[in-house]
């Protein structure tokens, strides 16, 4: 019995020793993809030792369905790395591929870090959905009595105090962590009561319940998804549609922003869109 609490009493200061000291700290992987983005794979290696953690790090992307490497289709051309990780240090590991549109397979990705006998190993899945509009036909043709719908986005921050608001063109730069404002507005519509179909960049996250806002009429959410939203618009005294809401930059790569479509049974198309664009999303460096 005195041999137990012994071994017992030793056990809290055996755990501490045990404690790795190297390896994978945080991923960033989009939940989702889209045909054509080009997404950053990224790996955060943190090194708690007192000396430096050097090796290599591969990422491999697999067809599940028929087990194959199919790196040459995502251009995963920076699968093999070297790595240094100094003491106590975090560096963060980016692995630049691009989503073919031509590819619908079930993917996975295989990561192993390799150091000296030792190797770790992480799996996961890449979801990828289709782009469902064509360049050629971005902004289709329409009648001079048609609505006209826009759609921009902003990245906001902080100058003295006060919120500001700085307009994002074609391939604009923002950080992980900023935030987004959409905003979507609907003019010379004649109709009572309009859907608006909306889907968000993939490297971002929708703040729906905090900022979601109609500054006209009334907006009823119909469907609400990691990827898509789904508003019934109300007005009945023919003013704009104009709609809110913002977003947080959160995964790095080159994402393309959908545009914008509403439909009813009343207007002259069956389906009015917005112009589509895309947005380059960076790894903010942490001290």
């Amino acid at each position: 019995m005195k041999i137990l609490i012994s071994l017992l009493l030793l056990l809290p200061f055996v755990a501490p020793a045990q404690q790795k000291t190297t390896g994978i700290n945080l991923l960033s992987i989009p939940p989702f993809v889209r045909q054509g983005d080009q997404p950053s794979l990224s790996y955060q290696l943190f090194n708690t030792s007192k000396k430096d953690w050097t090796g290599t790090i591969h990422l491999q992307l697999i067809d599940t369905l028929q087990k194959n490497p199919v790196d040459g289709w995502f251009f995963n051309q920076q699968g093999n790395q070297y790595f240094t990780v100094e003491p106590t240090k975090k560096e963060w590991i980016e692995f630049p591929i691009q989503i073919p549109f031509e590819y619908n397979k079930p993917t996975a990705w295989q990561l192993y870090v390799k150091t000296g006998e030792d190797t770790i190993l992480r799996t996961g899945f890449l979801r990828i959905e289709p782009w469902e509009y064509a360049e050629e036909t971005a902004i289709p043709e329409t009648s001079p009595e048609s609505p006209i719908l826009k759609k921009k986005i902003s990245r906001q921050y902080s100058k003295n105090a006060q919120t500001q608001l700085e307009l994002l063109a074609q391939n604009d730069r923002v950080l992980t962590g900023d935030t987004l404002l959409v905003e979507i507005e609907l003019t010379g519509s004649t109709s009572n009561k309009i859907i608006l179909s909306e889907q968000w960049p993939a490297g971002t996250q929708p703040n729906m319940v905090r900022s979601l806002s109609t500054h006209t009429g009334g907006g009823r959410v119909i469907l609400l998804t990691d990827k898509e939203l789904k508003l019934e618009w109300v007005n009945t005294n023919q003013s704009p549609m104009r709609i809110s809401y913002q977003l947080l930059a959160t995964y790095s790569g080159l994402f393309q922003i959908p545009p914008a479509t509403v439909s009813s049974p009343d207007l002259p198309q069956q389906k009015i869109r917005s112009s589509y664009s895309s947005l380059i999303i960076e790894q903010r460096k942490l001290p």
